[in-house]
């Protein structure tokens, strides 16, 4: 019928839920509940790590997460264990310069970062073949476009993806 959920909302749904909870359950995630934006997209669930206004969720320039974002990607990774959808993960900026070494821009310090909560979240036993891509988006996707500058716009986004739904009965490709 119209109007039923799918499977894929009820578990989005539950899912959400269960990692406000175990927000909530830690003191030292509760704090970082502001740096964390739960939502669902066409994509899927969405889970997006941002900045905050002098609290940053990795060291500038640098793609491997402090102590307390990589506690937070851990508490995610489990959750994504408890689902059996693919996982996205995208590193973006903001659009402040970066000044990296020579040929290392906010292209590689988003696609590095994405890389390292893969890895993270595997470590918690995510199998390989759950990651659908892992992507560097540097500052071309802002959070906040009216202001690129802005830290919320420095984010890591998890998405568990929707199910490709079924093909119709008898449908050919």
């Amino acid at each position: 019928s119209a109007g039923a959920m799918s499977q894929d909302d009820m578990n989005f749904r539950s899912a959400a839920e269960s990692l406000r909870q175990s927000m909530q359950d830690n003191p030292e995630l509760t704090e970082l509940s502001k740096n964390v934006i739960i939502d669902e997209t066409p994509e899927g669930l969405r889970i997006q790590i941002v900045d905050q206004d002098g609290r940053s969720m990795f060291p500038p320039g640098h793609a491997e997460p402090y102590e307390r974002t990589r506690r937070l990607i851990e508490t995610v990774g489990k959750l994504l264990m408890k689902l059996p959808n693919r996982v996205s993960i995208s590193g973006h900026t903001d659009s402040a310069p970066f000044a990296g070494g020579p040929g290392y821009s906010n292209w590689e310090l988003t696609a590095d970062r994405a890389n390292a909560a893969r890895r993270v979240i595997e470590a918690e036993g995510l199998p390989d073949d759950r990651i659908y891509q892992v992507v560097g988006k540097a500052d071309s996707e802002p959070l906040f476009p009216e202001d690129p500058r802005m830290a919320a716009n420095r984010r890591l986004s998890i998405v568990l993806l929707r199910e490709a739904p079924p093909l119709p009965p008898g449908f050919k490709p």
